[in-house]
């Protein structure tokens, strides 16, 4: 069980989440006159202390990220989006939500892929790269990947009209030749109403995964396996009516069968409220 000693470099950057200063730069951007959002990030005072913590040489801290603040831009021209996002009901939101959930989800997704390594590393675990165990109740594990990065693998691929009118977690399991998909001794890609996934069924293993424990793909790995497992999810992929739509979520999940979320679920929990994230915790393997 690795120490909370361990995961010190990670667990700083938990403790210090850059959204509740990106929302203030966006407010800044929007009713200030300035002509870049680098100009605002650079005028930014060195210390700031908030309800939840301390940032001290908040420029530098914010710097790696203003390339993401960019489509305020556009929001301040008064040029629509690219991007339609929807609420729970399938409204479309407002400019000013679509923009701030879309910036949010890239700032927390380029955040997490920090932290989830800095965490991740010293557990030394291939976890999210095995099935369950025969004894686990679930019968398959997903590994959901983004455009392209289904052609990493050279697998079966299950890819037909009712595989991409469904969800993995729909209620009825999709049915391929009589069988639920998963049921199956190899792994396969599966497309889906809201794109590929990679299903890893019981006992099986990603085919790039060593015997050693080390990845074969580790610098071209998919974007999941970069940030194990903490995710973002400000918007989610919604296929409205096969059109490309994002639906608003606001919600943080992390996934308990990882070890270094079962030890740092108060830190995680802390980390989403000062997101003003919803917080979920859910079991990939149980």
């Amino acid at each position: 069980m690795v120490e909370k000693e361990a995961l010190h470099a990670g667990l700083t950057l938990l403790r210090q989440p850059v959204l509740p200063l990106m929302g203030i730069v966006q407010f800044v951007y929007l009713t200030g006159d300035f002509a870049s959002m680098e100009e605002v990030i650079g005028q930014m005072p060195d210390d700031i202390e908030t309800g939840y913590t301390r940032y001290q040489d908040v420029p530098a801290l914010l710097a790696p990220y203003a390339d993401l603040l960019h489509p305020l831009l556009a929001l301040k021209a008064g040029e629509p989006s690219t991007e339609r996002v929807v609420d729970a009901e399938g409204g479309d939101v407002d400019a000013m939500t679509a923009t701030g959930a879309l910036v949010a989800q890239r700032i927390l997704t380029r955040e997490l892929e920090r932290i989830n390594s800095l965490l991740c590393a010293p557990c030394g675990c291939t976890l999210c790269c095995v099935g369950p165990e025969a004894e686990m109740q679930q019968a398959y594990f997903e590994i959901p990947l983004q455009p392209g990065e289904n052609e990493l693998f050279s697998l079966a691929r299950i890819d037909s009209e009712a595989s991409r009118a469904q969800r993995i977690d729909d209620d009825t399991p999709l049915q391929v030749d009589g069988r639920d998909f998963f049921d199956r001794p190899d792994p396969a890609l599966v497309h889906w109403q809201t794109g590929w996934s990679l299903i890893l069924p019981t006992a099986s293993r990603c085919p790039h995964l060593e015997g050693s424990g080390r990845c074969r793909i580790y610098p071209d790995r998919p974007q999941v396996c970069r940030r194990p497992q903490i995710f973002p999810y400000m918007v989610e992929p919604a296929g409205v009516q096969g059109q490309p739509v994002l639906r608003l979520r606001q919600t943080l999940l992390a996934v308990t069968d990882c070890p270094y979320v079962q030890l740092l679920q108060d830190d995680i929990a802390a980390y989403a409220a000062a997101c003003e994230l919803e917080m979920m915790f859910r079991r990939n393997k149980a």
